[in-house]
């Protein structure tokens, strides 16, 4: 597991810690980064020790988006098209992850990894932290799934006003307007992401990992295909020994020990 731009530590506590490791570009994105979180993401995914995965980034920002000087130095729509898919690739690698993610926004991050942040299914911020929907700056549009994300978190208006004046958010509003799930003093960003993985890590995994199929499908479902999908998905919990042992649990007055199956 040794990448260029990327480390990931697995905790005996069932926690991955991938952190973005370009401190001296700001965790800024190249070639090698969007390769190296796909294949760390795919070692996370593929290890049975890993239950929960937390993505911090290295040094004073999570990550500030696409490197200024590989975009600059694109020379034809070709190229270009290869470059912005391969941003995508990352954010995809982490959005499909079936194990949780959460991110530890420990600063900055803006353009196209704004989209890789949200993409996570838990967000915990420093109260130093900063998003940036800066890419007007660059007479950009978003990419890499950002408006995907945005209009679902804050709607139509606020997603444009965000967008045509890149505003950059302090972390107070961007908890006020659902884009993260909480603020922290700065030196308990990253602890604090732990410490909600750790507790996630202990909690019935199927049923976690259901619960976040369900939310997506929910985004375009209608109402009886949703109930449909809920009915499946409790028969399929219904069947599991951890549901089970839920009930003995709580017929015993005690705490379950899930097992994950």
């Amino acid at each position: 597991m040794n990448w260029k731009t990327v480390k990931l530590e697995i905790m005996e506590t069932g926690v991955a810690v991938l952190t973005l490791n370009r401190p001296e570009t700001m965790n800024s994105v190249n070639d090698q980064v969007c390769l190296d979180v796909q294949a760390a993401c795919k070692e996370a995914s593929g290890n049975d020790a890993v239950k929960v995965m937390v993505i911090t980034g290295a040094g004073k920002g999570w990550s500030s988006g696409g490197d200024i000087s590989m975009l600059a130095s694109i020379k034809d729509p070709i190229s270009a098209k290869e470059t912005y898919d391969a941003s995508g690739e990352l954010v995809t690698a982490i959005y499909e992850m079936k194990k949780p993610v959460i991110a530890a926004l420990n600063g900055v991050v803006a353009g196209a990894s704004v989209a890789a942040c949200m993409a996570c299914d838990l967000i915990i911020a420093s109260e130093k932290a900063r998003m940036g929907f800066t890419f007007m700056q660059l007479a950009f549009c978003p990419d890499s799934g950002a408006s995907h994300f945005l209009i679902q978190k804050v709607g139509y208006h606020k997603a444009l006003e965000l967008l045509w004046f890149g505003r950059i958010i302090d972390a107070d509003e961007a908890e006020k307007l659902g884009l993260l799930n909480k603020v922290v003093p700065h030196e308990e960003c990253l602890p604090e992401a732990i410490r909600w993985a750790e507790k996630l890590a202990l909690q019935p995994l199927m049923a976690v990992g259901l619960d976040k199929r369900l939310l997506r499908e929910a985004w375009k479902n209608d109402y009886y295909q949703q109930t449909e999908l809920e009915a499946m998905y409790q028969v399929l919990t219904w069947s599991s020994d951890d549901f089970k042992e839920g009930c003995k649990a709580f017929a015993e007055k005690r705490k379950p020990v899930f097992k994950n199956r």
